[in-house]
């Protein structure tokens, strides 16, 4: 049995990934240009279209979600314009960037990463309304919120299994204790008094999952999805709610973080949480419904978000 990668290691192996990523518009790449003009308002759907179509693998997953039990067309899909008439400019914005990222399959990204992120997009979209948000935009940050965790599983799947396993108990134990306080949400390891390099405290407890991943990869997850958008030209203000999902409600420095915020304590009720620090509490409470129309939107979730997993991680 070989000996662990050293934490330099991973962090070198994070950074590599990263730089890759940042060099793939330079390159040409067909689905960062597809992912600029769908943000580009003076785009037309023929141009937008023509442009699609020089790329066979986003061409398949855009058919494919168009003619998904999701959207239920009345009659099948067929021709890509038809395809983006139906998602919207939003949600062909958000396949190309996963394409891009290479992270459009199950076997691409950790265990529940696609019924995770199905699920906070379909929560943003369903409470978008309470924040004055745009549903294709709401549709679009819930999908990639989590962008980084498949990042830093392309490059060490070993490293994101352990911290996953690690994590699996204390979120267990959490979600059968209601009592218990939340995860610790954005206290760097760097700067917490008694932290460790191995992702622990020094009583041995296991800290939150930013905290593991920057003793092992030197980013988070969320620092990781922020820097890639921030060089593919994604508007700042996604690019921000990102990189802070995993701040409090009272910490939110925008509408779209309190959305994206509130739409993860939406998905933890529905699926529970995914290893994540969640403020469930504050992001329930600042969507201020009553208790028969959350539930409502938390079953609409179970039960619309798992089509939507099937058909992206396919």
């Amino acid at each position: 049995m070989s000996a662990p990668a050293s934490n330099t290691t991973l962090a070198t192996s994070v950074e590599a990934l990263l730089d890759a990523m940042d060099r793939l518009p330079s390159q040409g790449n067909v689905a960062l240009r597809v992912l600029w003009m769908a943000d580009d308002p003076m785009t037309g759907l023929a141009e937008l279209a023509r442009v699609v179509e020089t790329d066979p693998v986003l061409v398949a997953r855009l058919l494919h979600l168009a003619n998904s039990a999701y959207y239920s067309p009345r009659t099948p899909i067929g021709t890509v314009e038809r395809a983006i008439t139906l998602l919207g400019f939003a949600t062909v914005r958000t396949v190309a960037t996963v394409v891009a990222c290479g992270l459009g399959s199950a076997a691409a990204v950790p265990n529940g990463f696609w019924q995770h992120a199905s699920a906070v997009a379909n929560a943003a979209q369903l409470i978008a309304w309470r924040f004055g948000i745009a549903t294709g935009d709401a549709f679009t940050v819930g999908l990639l919120h989590d962008l980084g965790r498949g990042l830093l599983h392309v490059a060490d799947p070993v490293q994101s299994a352990e911290i996953d396993l690690g994590l699996a108990g204390a979120t267990a134990t959490d979600a059968a204790s209601p009592g218990l306080p939340s995860h610790p949400i954005e206290q760097h390891a760097a700067t917490e008094p008694g932290a460790t390099t191995d992702g622990t405290e020094e009583s041995g407890i296991p800290r939150d999952r930013l905290q593991l991943e920057l003793a092992a990869f030197g980013i988070t997850h969320a620092d990781a999805a922020a820097r890639v958008l921030t060089s593919w030209r994604f508007p700042p203000t996604m690019v921000d709610a990102i990189a802070h999902h995993h701040c409090t409600i009272e910490r939110a420095p925008s509408d779209l973080v309190r959305l994206l915020v509130a739409a993860e304590a939406v998905a933890d009720r529905a699926f529970g949480a995914w290893g994540e620090p969640v403020d469930r509490e504050g992001g329930i409470a600042v969507l201020a419904i009553e208790a028969d129309r959350l539930e409502t939107i938390v079953q609409r979730v179970r039960t619309e978000s798992g089509t939507l997993a099937a058909v992206l991680g396919r």
